[in-house]
């Protein structure tokens, strides 16, 4: 079988590029190996409750991309308000803890607003040389007690990585960067803050976030669905699937993580090969709850540094939009961050239960009524010393090879929903460009 674009992945890049080609009508083929499109970007529905693979909200930056989601969409989408916080010290403090430090102990309130200042003292005298790690950024924009308190143990926690190994070329938007007034303020007053890249989000009433690929996805021909990549010679330009067939193309457009598409590559350069087993990433295991009773926390989500606690994230979509639970109960989710194996399932639910009924987010064990357990492999790329240098060598040689490797896993990267679709239209205007 020959096709002149063969698209690798039915995510938001695979079916955002698949759409703008046909939008053109420009031939091409899109095979997702399992039998739901959406990637990562999926919704388990059971027993009444809608379950994503994680908070998946939809925010926008670029009004383009917006307009061309919604004319799909026909107002399925909501505009929904955040409300994140973080818990430590036995208490809630608003997001961002950089500058919402009201309501913490005073000795911690004291500790991070002086360090802060300090840092911005020290910051002025000795110039605007940059850091060299996520450790030394944090000491020196932020100071020593909101590294301390929060930054360090809640990134050590997610990333299972040290901040002085982590680059900072990860956060940009991710982690907003406070002014003095904001801290001042934020110490003695409690405020809601619309700081970082999602202080508001499109979500819909009904089906989860998995209305968003079905949207995309609506309608398009020579989507294969359970049909996947078995191999590939990049110099042939031959891919090989999962359902024995043979296909010939003239570009490649991958969206596969880029460890796993080097996996995948026959003839890749021994040296390149070295360089995508050095890519690392962290995992996520997603403990999903539908719960009978009253919502019972107004929190989107809830970052916990604090070692006490073994997952680093909790929160409640019904919160924000209660249609995604039955009438009298809610839902809650909660993230466990690993490497490696995957730990026990069973030992991280009973850790999860007893503090959320300590918490008070659940009354007792006997409320849940629905579980959903959900794990991401390479949810989280990290951004180690050597991942620069080799994502842009790989990314290099294959394009050379006509290969598009792209999307948050395709590039290796730390990216939004958003940034995926831009780049699957990116790479079809690419390919319509040339053709």
């Amino acid at each position: 079988m020959k096709v002149p674009t063969l698209i690798a992945g039915g995510g938001l890049t695979g079916l955002s590029c698949a759409r703008t080609l046909a939008e053109s009508e420009s031939p091409y083929l899109l095979v997702e190996r399992e039998r739901n499109i959406g990637g990562l970007c999926r919704t388990v529905l059971k027993d009444g409750f809608a379950f994503d693979y994680t908070g998946h909200f939809l925010h926008f930056h670029r009004p383009e991309i917006k307009d061309w989601v919604l004319s799909l969409a026909d107002n399925i989408f909501k505009t929904r308000q955040r409300h994140a916080v973080i818990y430590s010290h036995r208490t809630y403090s608003e997001y961002p803890y950089q500058e919402n430090n009201s309501g913490l102990p005073s000795d911690i309130v004291r500790e991070n607003v002086m360090g802060y200042l300090e840092a911005m003292l020290r910051s002025g005298a000795v110039g605007s040389r940059g850091p060299s790690n996520f450790k030394n950024w944090c000491q020196t924009t932020l100071g020593e007690g909101i590294s301390k308190n929060f930054m360090f143990p809640y990134n050590r926690k997610l990333w299972k990585t040290p901040p002085e190994v982590l680059t900072t070329r990860w956060m940009g938007r991710f982690v907003p960067t406070p002014r003095i007034l904001e801290v001042l303020d934020g110490a003695f007053a409690r405020r809601p803050s619309a700081s970082g890249y999602n202080s508001s989000f499109l979500y819909p009433d009904q089906g989860g976030i998995s209305v968003l690929p079905r949207t995309i996805g609506q309608g398009l021909p020579n989507l294969w669905n359970g049909v996947g990549l078995r191999a590939l010679s990049l110099k042939k330009k031959k891919a090989w699937l999962s359902s024995g067939l043979e296909v010939d193309y003239r570009v490649l457009v991958s969206s596969l993580p880029l460890d796993r598409l080097c996996d995948l590559a026959l003839d890749l350069p021994k040296p390149l090969y070295a360089e995508a087993k050095r890519l690392k990433a962290t995992s996520i295991y997603n403990i999903n709850l539908g719960i009978r009773g009253r919502q019972p926390i107004p929190f989107t989500w809830v970052y916990f540094p604090e070692e006490e606690f073994l997952f680093h994230r909790a929160g409640s979509v019904s919160a924000c939009v209660p249609t995604v639970a039955p009438k009298g109960c809610y839902s809650l989710y909660v993230e466990f961050s690993y490497q490696g194996p995957k730990p026990d399932p069973e030992k991280w639910y009973g850790h999860a239960v007893q503090k959320l009924v300590r918490l008070g987010w659940i009354g007792s064990k006997k409320d849940v009524i629905a579980r959903v357990d959900l794990n991401l492999p390479r949810a989280y790329v990290v951004y180690d010393q050597g991942r620069e240098g080799s994502v842009r060598h790989l990314l290099e040689f294959l394009k050379g090879q006509g290969v598009h490797s792209t999307g948050r896993y395709g590039r290796w990267e730390y990216g939004s929903m958003e940034s995926a679709i831009a780049q699957g239209i990116d790479s079809a205007k690419d390919i319509l460009a040339v053709n």
